[in-house]
């Protein structure tokens, strides 16, 4: 479950934020912990609004801790998530 925090981010009932930050990076938040996450915009065939990251987003935090494959994939899950509450699909490039 989320809940608009303004116009550009959500927050989780299960404490995290995804907020945009700029044109081209969205952060994702749990407690004092940040990943910057570099996007590009887009649109599907559909017209529906998307945005494409990297698979090693959730590779580390901002402050370069490294995070465990199995945290990733809970971030990434939760991520996507968020995203798709704002009405934005998510697409990974290798």
């Amino acid at each position: 479950m989320f809940k608009w925090i303004n116009k550009q981010g959500v927050q989780s009932h299960k404490g995290f934020t995804v907020q945009v930050v700029g044109q081209f990076v969205i952060e994702y938040r749990d407690e004092l912990k940040i990943i910057s996450v570099e996007v590009e915009p887009g649109f599907l065939p559909s017209k529906k609004v998307c945005i494409t990251i990297e698979s090693d987003s959730f590779k580390s935090w901002d402050n370069g801790i490294n995070i465990s494959e199995e945290k990733q994939v809970e971030i990434l899950q939760n991520f996507k998530d968020a995203m798709g509450f704002q009405g934005i699909h998510v697409i990974i490039e290798d």
